[in-house]
C-alpha cells in the first residue's frame, strides 16, 4: 500500500511538472471511434453428425475517447460491453456488463529523453502475440491493469520494463485486518527489447516472471517445510526476423523454468520450451508461407517435473488452428503431452479488390508419445473469406474441418468419454464495423 502511495505521488508530480514545461492545456483535440462486432458460429467440433451443433451469436460493442491533455500527455479510455445473444434469457433483464477494458494514461519524453511510462489497464502485446497477446479472437479479449516503462526509439532499439496484476489480493487493502492475512495475489514482472538491424532485421528479447502467491498444493513442500507457491515461473525467449523484398523469415524461441502447479493439482519442477520458423514469400497478390513449431510436452513416465510449456496468455487463434482445439491448457487438450504443428497458409489479396481469401492446412502431433506409442493428433482443413462492403466495414466468412488421429481420439475419449465418430465442423460468420 505504502509503494502504490509514493508510485501515485511520484506519477502527479511528474505529469505537474511535465505540465509547466508543455504550451498550454489542449481543449479541441478529442478523438472518438468504436466497434461493433458480432460472430455467429456453427459448432459441430464435438466429431459425431448425429448430434445437434449448437449455433450461438456472440458481440462485442466498444467506445473509445482519447484525449492528449498536453503535449507529451494523453489519456484513452475504451468502455466495452461483450456478450452473447440470449444471455439475458429475457429482453427486458439488464447484464449490467459495462466494463472498462482499457483505462490508461501516456506520458512521453520524460525529462527531455525517449522514456515513456503507460500506467492504468491496457492491452499488451509483444512480436507476433504468440506469448504475450490480447487475444482479440475471443468475444471478450485480455487486458491487464498495471504498468509500463519505456526507453529508445520504436524504429530503432527500445526497451519494456512492466509490471502487471492478475490477482488482487484476497482481502481489499483499506480493510485489511490485523494480524494481516496470507498474500494471495499474482503479478507478473517483465522486460521486453526490440533491436532492428538496418532495414532487414530484427531481434526480440523477453522476460517475464509469473508470481503466484496462492498456495493450492499444501502436500509439496520446499527443503524447509514451507509449501510452494502455485506459480514461480520465468519465462525467457529470443526471436528473430528477417524481411527482405517478398521474403519473410522469422524464428521465434522461449524457454522456461520455475515452479508452476500445473493441471491444478500439484505443484512441480518445471523446463519447457517453445520453438517456431516461418518462412513466407509474396508473389504479386498471393502469399504462401510454410510454418513448423513445437511446444514441449512431459513423458507420460515422469511424475516429478512438468515439461509442459505454459502459454496461457497469447494470441493464440491464428497459430494453433481455427477450430481451437489446441488453444488452451496442453494438459487438458494434449493430455500434457505437447504439441507439434506442420502448416501451410495461403491469403489471396487481388490489388484494388475488396475480398481475400485464406486457405490453412494444418498437421498436428503430441510433443510426446501416449503410452499406447501414439501421437498423431490429425489434420485440419480451414477456409475464410473476407469482403470490405465499406472502408471501415467488412464480413467475413470461414469454417474448418478436422480429420482426427489415433492420439486425438485417445484423449477425446479421455476428456469426454464420448468416441470419436465422424469428421468435425465448424463456421462462422463475422460481421465487424469499426467506427
Amino acid at each position: 500500500m505504502k509503494n502504490s502511495i509514493i508510485i501515485f505521488i511520484s506519477f502527479f508530480l511528474l505529469i505537474s511538472n511535465l505540465h509547466s514545461q508543455s504550451d498550454s492545456l489542449k481543449h479541441n483535440d478529442w478523438k472518438f471511434s468504436g466497434q461493433v462486432l458480432m460472430r455467429s458460429e456453427v459448432d459441430g467440433k464435438d466429431f459425431d453428425n448425429k448430434t445437434y451443433p449448437p449455433t450461438y451469436t456472440l458481440m462485442r460493442t466498444r467506445v473509445n475517447v482519447e484525449k492528449n491533455l498536453f503535449d507529451d500527455v494523453s489519456f484513452f479510455i475504451q468502455l466495452q460491453d461483450s456478450r452473447v445473444w440470449g444471455q439475458t434469457a429475457s429482453p427486458t433483464k439488464n447484464l449490467a456488463n459495462i466494463d472498462m477494458h482499457q483505462g490508461y494514461v501516456d506520458v512521453k519524453n520524460i525529462f527531455n529523453v525517449p522514456l515513456s511510462v503507460r500506467v492504468g489497464r491496457f492491452e499488451i502485446e509483444y512480436g507476433t502475440g504468440r506469448i504475450l497477446g490480447p487475444n482479440p479472437w475471443n468475444y471478450v479479449a485480455r487486458a491487464w491493469d498495471g504498468y509500463r516503462i519505456r526507453y529508445g526509439n520504436e524504429k530503432k532499439f527500445y526497451i519494456d520494463a512492466f509490471s502487471l496484476a492478475h490477482t488482487a489480493l484476497t482481502t481489499i487493502p483499506i480493510r485489511y485486518p490485523f494480524s494481516s492475512m496470507i498474500d494471495t495475489s499474482f503479478n507478473i514482472y517483465g522486460l521486453w527489447s526490440t533491436v532492428n538491424i538496418g532495414d532487414e532485421q530484427k531481434v526480440e528479447l523477453l522476460a517475464y516472471y509469473e508470481n503466484n502467491n496462492k498456495i493450492t498444493d499444501t502436500e509439496t513442500k520446499d527443503a524447509e517445510g514451507f509449501p510452494y507457491k502455485d506459480a514461480e515461473l520465468l519465462t525467457a525467449g529470443l526471436n528473430y526476423e528477417y524481411k527482405s523484398g517478398s521474403i519473410d523469415i522469422a524464428l521465434e524461441t522461449a524457454y522456461q523454468t520455475g515452479r508452476s502447479l500445473f493441471g491444478g493439482k500439484k505443484n512441480k519442477e518445471a523446463s519447457s520450451y517453445l520453438g517456431c520458423l516461418k518462412i513466407q514469400y509474396t508473389l504479386n497478390s498471393l502469399t504462401a508461407s510454410m510454418n513448423a513449431e513445437t511446444v514441449s510436452g512431459t513423458n507420460q513416465t515422469e511424475t516429478e517435473k512438468t515439461n509442459t510449456f505454459w502459454r496461457p496468455w497469447g494470441t493464440v487463434h491464428q497459430f494453433y488452428g481455427y477450430m481451437d482445439y489446441f488453444t488452451g491448457d496442453l494438459t487438458q487438450s494434449t493430455n500434457n503431452l505437447g504439441l507439434s504443428d506442420l502448416h501451410i497458409k495461403c491469403k489471396y489479396t487481388p490489388k484494388g479488390k475488396p475480398f481475400s481469401l485464406d486457405v490453412a492446412l494444418w498437421y498436428f502431433m503430441t510433443n510426446q508419445k501416449s503410452a499406447t506409442d501414439k501421437s498423431t493428433l490429425g489434420q485440419e482443413v480451414d477456409i475464410v473469406g473476407r469482403y470490405n462492403l465499406h472502408e471501415n466495414i467488412f464480413v467475413e466468412l470461414g469454417g474448418g474441418l478436422y480429420f482426427a488421429g489415433e492420439a486425438m481420439k485417445e484423449i477425446y475419449y479421455l476428456n469426454t468419454t464420448r468416441t470419436v465418430k465422424d469428421v468435425s465442423f465448424w463456421s462462422y460468420l463475422r460481421f465487424d464495423v469499426r467506427l
